[in-house]
């Protein structure tokens, strides 16, 4: 019988940044770092000759080695500016400056992602992005280092079979890696102690370490500052005493603070959060009476404050306004006005119109400040460069910051507020908490979201979190009012993402969203060997064979002899699917058996013989079921980290196949088989 089968990965949430990073810098007009690239800040510029009442004063120093104590030279030009005396009796004075005092390395940032910079003693110092300091540059820079949060990782490093991270940067990580196959152990398994800040390993097996890892950032292991003032919005416990950003009354007074806690009021054409977007262009407007519509919905009226034509454009903002006597004041979007002035409901550097803007130049993102400082089009937590900060780990709520669920518990949260980046496909249109967990050996897996306050779906992605596989998607299965639940008899070794969603935007009560409970059981390696579960059709163990075929069963109850008075044998393989007996004693032989017509793509047309039915000049085209390489004909390897089906090494293949055997998935060069 045909098992259950899911392709298998290893979680690479670092690297998958790489790209965004590099294509922002790209946008930038910065098409390389290196040549050049002056890693001191120099000091400020000297007065100019004096003439009368002497030169111009020098120029700030710099924040490190340039300037010294008065800026630019000694003291900012000369010895008092100008010339030696400023050209006369009085010349300007120097510039003040020289080294910029800090406490945390935060004082130091100059916004550009692609530097580290650090505070040390008492000033700052710039260098190429290396935030593990293993002293190979982040990927996402022009460098090598494939997780620039973990010194265990970089080309060249021999690969640690139970740590969780891709320590040689070749795509795959601990059992999936070819250098573990004859590992004794393999996998990651989180100490109950969780992370120590300070001695350089991953105790918590989420590929982070130390002070890089959101659960040590905002600790005394990792510096604190003497209060939060000047850092209101970044995410972190700046001062380590507890309460963050404009939860800690150090910012109370602070206008970002102030501003934040008004909330949006939706429809009545101002920005009362101060996050430049207004009504229905602002994600607390998701879900109100105003912002919603049903397809296909109803001509524009252009001053209702509705999107009526359910293009999520309001009145001025539709291009269908643009003729409306309500819409005459709208003119050119000005760009540090504070004004939306052109009508789209986006103010300033929030508007496309002020990309390029020389007041709205990306800077680092800041992680709880409502504003997508770098200009990549994702906001605080929803931007990569946020994915260890502690604000957006605690949310959970985007791909990039999933919750990993290490063993069988229970898991709270609250998911008010959050987007909708996520849908399944039995629901999930409001906003949605997202964890993932690893499996380095096969297990069944129970999910269910009983206890959670709303009308709940839960819905499990293989692989990867938004490209990989849906595998299953339930709403209300589980028994109490609103519940889902999800039960896998088998889950086989890889990375699989949970997402506990919202139903839907009810146009009355708005998102289905509030406090949530999921409930997970996670038995590894359950055994296959009593009557019940060698007569299921189901692979119960994990090790692809099903039933009378799998070793635990063929001397149980109707399995014994069952192959016409010999033992049974799994139906694998071209000699198995070609020798007229049901071998596996299923009632189906050869041709008929899907263990010999396995093909994802080709099953109408190929089976499991030896030769090329469809004449594609590809033999049996993936019909073959495997548990291992020699279950296959010479050349060909065993897929399995995906279909369990034999085929030849996916690097022979014009083209990429890899999206054919499993969606999301590519050809690695290390494996030779399609991995997430």
């Amino acid at each position: 019988m045909k098992p259950t089968v899911d392709a298998l990965s290893s979680l690479t949430r670092t690297c998958g940044a790489a790209l965004a990073f590099t294509m922002l810098f790209a946008a930038c007009g910065r098409s390389y770092l290196w040549p050049g690239f002056d890693t001191t800040l120099s000091g400020g510029d000297g007065g100019s000759a004096g003439n009368g009442n002497g030169g111009d004063e020098g120029g700030n120093g710099g924040a490190d080695a340039g300037g010294s104590a008065n800026g630019g030279s000694a003291n900012g030009g000369s010895a008092n500016g100008g010339s030696a005396n400023g050209g006369s009796a009085n010349g300007g004075s120097g510039g003040t400056g020289g080294a910029v005092p800090c406490v945390l390395d935060a004082d130091c940032d100059d916004g550009d992602f692609c530097t580290t910079n650090t505070c040390d003693g008492a000033s700052c110092s710039v260098a190429f992005k290396d935030a593990d300091a293993d002293g190979v540059v982040d990927l996402a820079c022009g460098g090598g280092d494939c997780n620039d949060l973990n010194p265990n990782v970089h080309p060249g490093l021999a690969e640690n079979c139970t740590d969780a991270a891709d320590n040689d940067c070749n795509g795959v990580a601990d059992c999936f890696d070819p250098a573990c196959a004859l590992a004794p152990k393999c996998g990651c398994v989180p100490l109950p102690s969780g992370e120590n800040c300070t001695n350089g390993k991953d105790e918590d097996c989420d590929t982070t370490v130390d002070c890089n890892d959101a659960d040590c950032i905002g600790t005394p292991a990792c510096g604190c500052a003497a209060n939060e003032l000047g850092n209101c919005a970044d995410g972190i416990d700046d001062d380590c005493d507890g309460p963050t950003d404009c939860a800690d009354s150090d910012c109370f007074g602070e206008a970002i603070c102030q501003c934040q806690s008004q909330p949006e009021i939706c429809g009545n054409s101002a920005d009362e959060d101060c996050d430049l977007l207004i009504d229905c262009a602002d994600k607390d407007c998701q879900g109100t009476s105003s912002c919603l519509c049903f397809p296909p919905g109803v001509p524009e009226t252009c001053a209702n404050a509705t999107d009526d034509d359910c293009d999520k454009k309001v009145d001025c903002g539709d291009p269908d306004c643009a003729a409306s006597v309500s819409c005459k004041s709208c003119m050119q979007e000005i760009c540090d006005n504070g004004k939306d002035d052109d009508c789209d409901n986006a103010i300033d550097c929030a508007d496309d119109a002020c990309a390029f803007a020389a007041v709205c130049q990306p800077t680092q993102e800041k992680c709880n400040n409502s504003l997508d400082d770098d200009n990549d089009g994702l906001v605080d937590c929803a931007d990569p460069e946020c994915a260890a900060n502690p604000t957006c780990a605690a949310l959970q709520e985007y791909c990039n910051t999933a919750k990993l669920i290490s063993a069988t518990g229970k898991f709270t949260g609250d998911t008010t507020g959050y987007d909708g980046e996520n849908m399944g496909a039995c629901g999930g249109g409001a906003g949605e908490a997202v964890f993932y967990f690893v499996l380095s050996q096969p297990a069944r897996v129970h999910l269910d979201s009983k206890g959670t306050s709303f009308d709940s779906v839960l819905y499990v992605r293989h692989g990867a979190c938004k490209a990989g596989p849906e595998l299953v998607c339930d709403d209300d299965s589980g028994g109490q009012q609103w519940a889902a639940s999800i039960d896998f008899t088998i889950l086989y070794p890889g990375t699989y993402f949970v997402f506990l969603d919202g139903f839907t935007i009810d146009p009355n009560f708005g998102p289905n969203e509030g406090p949530f409970v999921l409930n997970v059981e996670i038995e590894p390696n359950p055994q296959e060997t009593s009557v019940a579960r060698c007569s299921d059709k189901i692979d119960n163990d994990g090790d692809v064979y099903v039933d009378c075929a799998d070793p635990g069963c063929k001397t149980v109850g109707s399995c014994l002899l069952c192959d016409k008075g010999q033992a049974p044998a799994a139906e694998f393989g071209v000699a198995k699917c070609t020798d007229l007996r049901d071998n596996d004693c299923d009632g189906l032989t050869d041709g008929a058996d899907s263990d010999c017509d396995a093909s994802p793509f080709a099953s109408a047309l190929e089976d499991c013989d030896g030769t090329d039915d469809n004449d594609n000049g590809v033999i049996d085209d993936f019909s073959c079921r495997c548990a291992s390489d020699g279950d296959c004909l010479p050349g060909e390897l065993c897929y399995t980290h995906t279909i369990h089906s034999c085929g030849v090494p996916c690097s022979q293949f014009f083209g990429n196949i890899c999206p054919a055997i499993e969606v999301g998935t590519g050809c690695s060069m290390a494996t030779n088989q399609c991995e997430f």
